[in-house]
């Protein structure tokens, strides 16, 4: 590494703000002066003398007094470096980023034939399908599994954070896709729930679609809330139906209880407005967390000290075997 005198003052500058792991070896820095100190006590001591009458007095230049402490300035400067290091000196980064962490959820939409009544223009599921996908596409920071059922369920993505794969399957959910007909509740909550029960993520739900009482299916609706409830998982409910009497007219009790026993939350969509509103709630309610993650990088400065102090070691070993050294003391 090429040696930059500008960086070395850089280096000594900013010493000050640096952390130490054994800063005990820093009260050893005052020992080069204590020995520049006591090397120039002993030299006059031991310094032979000769009295010399001059007509004029000797005055000795103050530019060859000060060239002749030098070679110790340089001795001390290494010393003073050496202990820096043994120091082990290093500097804190600090580097902080924001992550935003999503919603792990499970979205279940009915898909039975009585989802094709138009008391909700044009059809009850085309509104749905139309809406979700509008849902979908705004949470762009969670992972979303997808389950669309009838008389059975049917799994149509796993948890996925990709939202073009999630709105092209349920681009593709119609009333034939399952031939199992009737409205099986508990086992699409039951699906649902294997989709996001064992994920680490804190906030997890299941948003249920539907238009009806369960009329088919092996679990119980209310069974399935229980789980979804010990597994931390809320369900939302949402009955899509118009409030006008018809052929298919919603049935809100088996929803309502089952959003009540999770702690979840009921809604009724009775048209697409309604469904708008409802899907714009759910998205206040639930939330993208923001977290500010810091952490800090030591970054070790032990060479840099330890390249000075052989730096300053050179200079003083060059100009001890060269002529200087003895021209200086003279």
């Amino acid at each position: 590494m090429k040696f930059n005198p500008l960086s070395l003052w850089f280096q000594v500058k900013s010493v000050f703000s640096y952390d130490w792991d054994y800063p005990f070896f820093l009260y050893l820095l005052p020992l080069p002066l204590v020995i520049f100190a006591f090397k120039r006590i002993l030299h006059r001591k031991n310094q032979a003398r000769i009295v010399m009458s001059f007509s004029k007095p000797l005055v000795q230049q103050k530019f060859i007094r000060f060239l002749s402490f030098i070679p110790e300035i340089l001795q001390g400067l290494c010393l003073f470096f050496v202990i820096l290091t043994l120091a082990s000196p290093y500097k804190k980064n600090v580097h902080s980023e924001i992550k935003k962490e999503g919603v792990d959820m499970a979205l279940a939409i009915d898909i039975s034939a009585s989802m094709k009544t138009q008391d909700v223009f044009p059809s009850r599921l085309s509104v749905a399908k139309k809406l979700a996908i509008a849902f979908v596409k705004q949470r762009k920071n969670d992972r979303i599994s997808l389950i669309a059922f009838a008389g059975a369920p049917y799994l149509a993505s796993p948890l996925t954070p990709d939202s073009s794969y999630l709105i092209q399957a349920l681009q593709q959910f119609e009333s034939d896709l399952i031939r199992e007909q009737g409205t099986a509740l508990g086992d699409a909550l039951g699906m649902s729930i294997n989709q996001i029960r064992d994920e680490k993520n804190p906030k997890k739900i299941a948003i249920l679609l539907s238009d009806g009482n369960s009329t088919a299916g092996n679990l119980d609706p209310i069974t399935s809330a229980e789980l979804a409830k010990s597994f931390g998982i809320k369900v939302y409910t949402i009955a899509v139906g118009s409030l006008q009497p018809n052929l298919d007219p919603v049935d809100e009790s088996t929803l309502r209880s089952i959003a009540e026993t999770s702690q979840g939350k009921f809604f009724r969509a009775t048209d697409e407005r309604t469904l708008a509103q409802i899907f714009k709630e759910i998205d206040q309610l639930e939330k993208t967390r923001t977290l500010k993650i810091r952490w800090e990088e030591h970054e070790d400065l032990k060479g840099i000290f330890l390249r000075i102090a052989f730096f300053f070691f050179c200079l003083s070993l060059l100009l001890k075997i060269s002529p200087i050294t003895n021209i200086l003391e003279d």
